[in-house]
């Protein structure tokens, strides 16, 4: 996200999105609905559920744009990344359920080979460490997903989750530490 505009160009899409300029909203949809909708579909573990989240969010977001006062990518970044957090904690209200979804439907899955015991092998790895995943914190699971299957950096994590550095360093510590425990035997990360 960030390697695709920069703080002042930011502040002007926001500038343009508080205007409710339908290009604005374009720009940021172009610029977060991708990331965002992994976020949610590792969340919720349904695609048509994460569809459907994924457009409330931009719904909430357009609602509520006059109300970001934020002049960076970083602060915009943890806002909409909060509005996306918060509607999924909304859907589990309403659901009363925790998610089961395997990483598959979240195409966290990238096999290079056809090899059907290696796919195999690969599923059952993958779905370990995604039931792993979910047995952490709250923070430790947004620290991973956001490092790991998003690839920032701990900066920016630390930004997004209005955390500093440092505490994004020991969440990720302990975080790993906790999938290791988690893991069956044979699994590493």
């Amino acid at each position: 996200m960030q390697d695709d505009i920069t703080d002042a160009e930011m502040v002007k899409l926001i500038e343009a999105a508080q205007k409710f300029e339908n290009w604005a909203f374009d720009e940021l949809y172009r610029l977060y609905a991708n990331k965002l909708y992994r976020f949610i579909l590792f969340k919720v573990g349904d695609q048509a559920e994460a569809d459907d989240l994924l457009a409330e969010v931009f719904v909430r977001v357009l609602k509520k744009i006059k109300t970001f006062q934020g002049t960076t990518v970083a602060a915009f970044s943890g806002w909409i990344y909060r509005v996306a957090q918060n509607m999924v904690i909304d859907y589990y209200r309403r659901q009363g359920k925790r998610p089961v979804a395997p990483l598959e439907q979240a195409k966290m899955i990238v096999d290079e080979k056809n090899n059907p015991q290696r796919q195999a092998e690969k599923s059952q790895a993958t779905q370990a460490v995604y039931e792993a995943i979910t047995k952490l914190t709250q923070d430790q699971q947004q620290v991973i997903l956001f490092k790991f299957f998003e690839g920032l950096g701990n900066a920016q994590i630390a930004k997004l989750l209005g955390k500093t550095e440092g505490s994004i360093k020991s969440l990720q510590h302990r975080a790993l530490a906790s999938l290791g425990r988690f893991l069956p035997p044979g699994v590493e990360l």
